[in-house]
């Protein structure tokens, strides 16, 4: 799995949830990191919508261009039109933060 999310401590905390239901997840902060990190091929994507160095929208045209349009796509954010930026996006599944970590998982298990 691959979490991509500006905020070290979000990120350390979705690594760790992850890795305690079995999965390996590494994270990355930027869209500059992300290339680096789609070998092995990611089973998710868990994607904050709004980073601070390149932001979703690019991160996901770079995943399609290198042929991974195929990788399920979690997007994550605080933002009041979440629905209609996922929708735009075009992503598997979008939670608003704060969540709870049963709602999280239920959506990574239901792609993974």
């Amino acid at each position: 799995m691959l979490v991509v999310e500006d905020d070290t401590d979000i990120a350390a905390l979705l690594c760790e949830i992850l890795e305690n239901e079995g999965y390996v997840a590494v994270a990355v902060s930027d869209g500059d990191d992300v290339k680096a990190q789609l070998d092995p091929r990611p089973d998710l994507i868990v994607l904050d919508l709004r980073l601070s160095r390149g932001g979703a929208a690019q991160i996901l045209r770079s995943v399609r261009a290198l042929g991974m349009g195929d990788v399920p796509v979690l997007l994550l954010s605080a933002a009041g039109d979440l629905a209609e930026r996922a929708d735009e996006l075009g992503v598997s599944a979008y939670l608003a933060k704060p969540f709870e970590l049963e709602q999280f998982l239920v959506i990574v298990h239901r792609f993974v």
